[in-house]
């Protein structure tokens, strides 16, 4: 088994039980510490208590979406070089650049492809790891 992602803490924000499950399992098995907040208001609590290295981010969810929570981040010093990946099932053009605008650093298409999920993480957690 390869701990690709051994020492690095994430931060899953996401409102599907299931999408939680999976994304959980996926960065554990790869070494990652994880964290996961239901909605993005959550996120900013735990935040607020916890350093992360990333955070996945879903779009679309109740109390606070992705977006906005995205801006609220970004609107915070203390988390300026935070990294944060969408995760959405709206993978056109237009969600990519919402995603752009709101300042995320990077977009995966769900169903999250386990490989490219990881490469992904690398590439922004230990730059020049996946050239």
């Amino acid at each position: 088994m390869q701990q690709r992602l051994k020492g690095f803490n994430i931060l899953v924000v996401e409102d599907n039980e299931l999408n939680q499950q999976v994304a959980k399992w996926l960065l554990e098995y790869n070494g990652a510490v994880v964290v996961i907040a239901n909605h993005g208001q959550e996120a900013l609590d735990i935040l607020e208590a916890e350093a992360f290295d990333c955070v996945l981010m879903d779009i679309q969810m109740p109390v606070l979406d992705g977006l906005e929570a995205t801006r609220l981040i970004r609107a915070d010093p203390q988390w300026s070089g935070l990294i944060i990946i969408a995760m959405t099932a709206n993978a056109d053009e237009h969600h990519k650049e919402l995603c752009h605008v709101a300042g995320m650093n990077d977009f995966l298409a769900k169903p999250i492809d386990p490989d490219l999920l990881v490469d992904v993480l690398l590439k922004w957690l230990i730059p020049g790891s996946t050239d």
